[in-house]
């Protein structure tokens, strides 16, 4: 265990916490989805790699990503957002130089490292900090990132908006956002769409019925990505019911200042 911490430790020191400026117009709502989701994953964390579907379809998502963007072994950083316990970062981080996850339960993070360490992979090719990149700019010690990376989370994001502005501000010029999560069922059936997440889900979700692709063109647009993409990533099973993910696509201007 004290092996662990202090990589822990060492991993944290990747992510400065400075505290956003206070602002009376925190909207609420934002807020309880994050205190949600955090305490939540924090508390069920643990089991997460026991989900039967959990790492098929982590590999189903890492090959659509490898499709779509060229990663290169000796030079690629990516930064996975909303990383959990790394199951998408394993599928990867053999393409690429440096992995960085980050989540904002430490649960995840803790589990994330420990593999990590297990395997023996050093920090410095693969490694997980517990933050939330919406609360502050500048953090990860400046670090800038060749592909900034998403899987099944923006669901969870109150301000899909927020996020992918701050997730492009990581990225270098140039650089690619890869967003997977689910699409909206074609049929606009109150069943169809009640069956994406079961009732008890509702706290810690905040998109219920999936996304459209002009929803996430919409926002990739308006955080300044060019050459929007948006693909079928694969199939699976969303709770015993048939679902579409989505891997959607866009690239930093190279003029943008960095």
């Amino acid at each position: 265990m004290t092996e662990h911490s202090d990589h822990a430790q060492r991993s944290q020191r990747h992510c400065s916490h400075s505290h956003p400026h206070g602002s009376p117009q925190v909207h609420e709502d934002q807020h309880n989805f994050k205190e949600f989701n955090k305490n939540y994953f924090d508390e069920h964390g643990h089991r997460y790699n026991d989900h039967p579907n959990a790492h098929e379809l982590a590999r189903r998502l890492g090959a659509a990503m490898i499709k779509a963007y060229p990663f290169e072994e000796d030079s690629t950083l990516v930064l996975d957002y909303a990383c959990g316990t790394g199951l998408v970062s394993k599928k990867l981080a053999a393409h690429v130089k440096c992995i960085v996850g980050v989540d904002i339960s430490q649960s995840m993070v803790d589990q994330y490292n420990q593999s990590v360490l297990n395997q023996g992979i050093p920090p410095e090719e693969m490694r997980a900090v517990c933050c939330d990149l919406t609360a502050a700019p500048n953090q990860l010690d400046g670090m800038k990132f060749d592909v900034v990376v998403c899987a099944s989370s923006y669901h969870h994001f109150p301000s899909i908006e927020d996020v992918t502005k701050a997730l492009v501000s990581y990225l270098k010029p140039g650089g690619s956002l890869l967003v997977a999560d689910l699409m909206k069922p074609s049929a606009e059936s109150a069943q169809a769409l009640a069956a994406l997440f079961p009732t008890g889900a509702h706290n810690i979700v905040a998109h219920k019925g999936g996304f459209e692709e002009a929803d996430i063109k919409a926002v990739f647009e308006g955080a300044g990505l060019i050459n929007f993409s948006f693909v079928t990533a694969c199939k699976a099973k969303q709770h015993g019911h048939p679902a579409e993910l989505f891997l959607a696509s866009g690239i930093k201007e190279v003029n943008e200042e960095a």
